[in-house]
């Protein structure tokens, strides 16, 4: 049963058959209520913020063994970008993985795959495969410029991006926009961004920490000139300070990668269609066209989750 819980079924993330097989067990009105075709917002409160032992705890109920295991889903893949290059590390692969960790309803809780990668020690083995990503690679032609753009762990495939591009020997230029919330420990991969700039494997890095503008005494003085009125410094607003820069690249041919939360990709879409409009001299409808274009053309590349 534990390796069929552990390795099998999904834990960490509830579903409504799994909710109403468990009102059916236990003695929760309260529960048989959220289920009810009224209730879909108290239904997806519960089904966004509740873990399986959550709601073991809280609606208690009798399951065997196998009736639990019939009644979860079975446990989805976690996709990972792949942090690294063959050419650079042969048959290792590199993951760049943020565990997850939080407090809620009393209890500590595990992200699924992150908890269990942090939980290796060298020598355990994984159940691992790859999925590939053609629409997500470098260039094939090594002579074009990329703009790469990942804050937090989006980061990852610009890592094996940059490690490509240099041991191929391309002459494309590369430009990487990276944002975190502090600098001193969330700035993921700084020593080898540092080197790849000084080697020159690395041509521009453009960089934001969210929560160390939000503490620099300049944050007032900086909204006046037109940042951020929360103080906060994010990928999109450095953007927006390079976007003469940024646009000449793309109309140069250069391709474009967004890799991150799905959040983040909208406000850089919108960042990169303000930055298209402004600087091409076009209007709104014509710079949603123009990255429409690149997308066809498979120069605008987007990896959000």
């Amino acid at each position: 049963l534990t390796e069929w819980l552990a390795t099998r079924r999904e834990l960490t993330k509830l579903s409504r058959p799994f909710l109403a097989a468990h009102a059916e067990r236990s003695d929760a009105e309260a529960l048989r209520q959220l289920l009810a075709p009224t209730q879909t917002a108290g239904l997806a409160a519960l089904l966004a913020d509740h873990q399986l032992i959550d709601v073991l705890r809280r609606w208690p109920a009798a399951w065997d063994q196998q009736r639990l295991v019939e009644a979860l889903r079975p446990l989805a893949p976690r996709l990972y970008s792949i942090a690294s290059s063959r050419k650079r590390v042969g048959e290792e692969v590199h993951l760049t993985v943020d565990e997850l960790r939080y407090q809620a309803h009393g209890h500590s809780h595990l992200g699924a795959a992150s908890g269990f990668l942090a939980g290796l020690a060298e020598g355990d083995l994984a159940q691992v495969y790859v999925e590939p990503n053609e629409r997500f690679r470098v260039p094939a032609d090594p002579s074009r410029d990329i703009v790469m753009i990942g804050p937090g762990t989006g980061v990852a495939p610009f890592r094996g991006f940059v490690q490509e591009r240099a041991e191929t020997g391309a002459s494309g230029r590369n430009w990487l926009f990276f944002g975190a919330r502090h600098f001193n420990r969330d700035f993921l991969y700084q020593a080898e961004w540092q080197d790849a700039l000084r080697r020159g494997e690395l041509h521009e890095l453009d960089l934001a920490f969210s929560r160390d503008a939000l503490e620099s005494p300049h944050r007032d003085a900086r909204a006046s000139a037109g940042g951020p009125h929360d103080g906060k410094i994010y990928v999109q607003h450095r953007m927006r300070q390079r976007g003469r820069e940024l646009y000449g690249w793309l109309q140069d041919g250069a391709h474009l990668y967004v890799c991150g939360a799905i959040g983040m990709g909208k406000d850089v879409h919108g960042a990169l269609t303000d930055i298209v409009a402004e600087h091409g001299g076009m209007g709104a409808d014509a710079a949603h066209d123009y990255l429409s274009t690149l997308q066809r053309e498979g120069r605008y590349a987007r990896d959000v989750y």
